[in-house]
């Protein structure tokens, strides 16, 4: 598995997955062999986080840069975070960053925007048909551009993450599909797939075992 950049985006609407995503890319690519940090930069959201895979993280041989405020409690909702991009970029062979949903989650990220740009990123929005404010293609497409016009960086990709926690089956899925496709139509963005396995399941699932 490659990606043509060091410094990989993983951002979208409340809820649509972003997390579970660059959670798994991280695993992913450190199974392959590559040097990997994830970056924690979701301080709006403290529902579910790549913090709360610390320990998997450091079992990997991942390198997790968050903030002191996020490990300990979870719950503290503090913009605290100190994020040496060229740093870390130059330490590892890839750096994904995990950001908080929607315009407001960008602004965390529109702080580094200038070092990402130097350095070279792809940024993938993770999109969801069954998510509150995005059932259809046309209100994804809002929100995405609401996150580039306030990061100041622009998407590179889409991957369609559309479910219904665990009432989702592949007619669910398949429902999705015109909808994503559409997304890709609309942003001229290529869909992206999912290039690994998937090692940690969403927490939905994880809860209804």
């Amino acid at each position: 598995m490659e990606f043509s950049q060091k410094v990989i985006i993983i951002t979208g609407h409340y809820g649509a997955g972003k997390t579970n995503l660059a959670v798994n890319l991280a695993l992913g690519l450190a199974e392959s062999g590559k040097s990997v940090t994830i970056a924690e930069l979701d301080i709006v959201n403290p529902y579910f986080r790549s913090v709360d895979f610390a320990e998997l993280f450091r079992q990997r041989g991942i390198r997790l840069a968050a903030s002191d405020y996020a490990g300990a409690n979870k719950s503290l909702d503090i913009p605290a975070l100190s994020l040496n991009v060229k740093g870390e970029a130059e330490s590892a062979d890839y750096l994904i960053i995990d950001v908080g949903g929607d315009k407001e989650g960008a602004r965390a990220l529109a702080r580094f925007a200038l070092d990402i740009r130097q350095i070279g990123y792809e940024m993938v929005c993770v999109i969801n048909k069954y998510r509150h404010l995005t059932p259809a293609a046309e209100q994804a497409v809002d929100i995405m551009r609401q996150i580039e016009a306030v990061s100041g960086l622009e998407c590179t990709a889409v991957f369609n993450n559309s479910h219904l926690c665990d009432e989702t089956t592949e007619a669910v899925i398949a429902v999705s599909v015109p909808f994503a496709e559409e997304v890709s139509s609309l942003t001229g963005l290529p869909l992206m797939e999912m290039p690994v396995e998937v090692y940690v399941k969403p927490i939905w699932e994880e809860k209804n075992r």
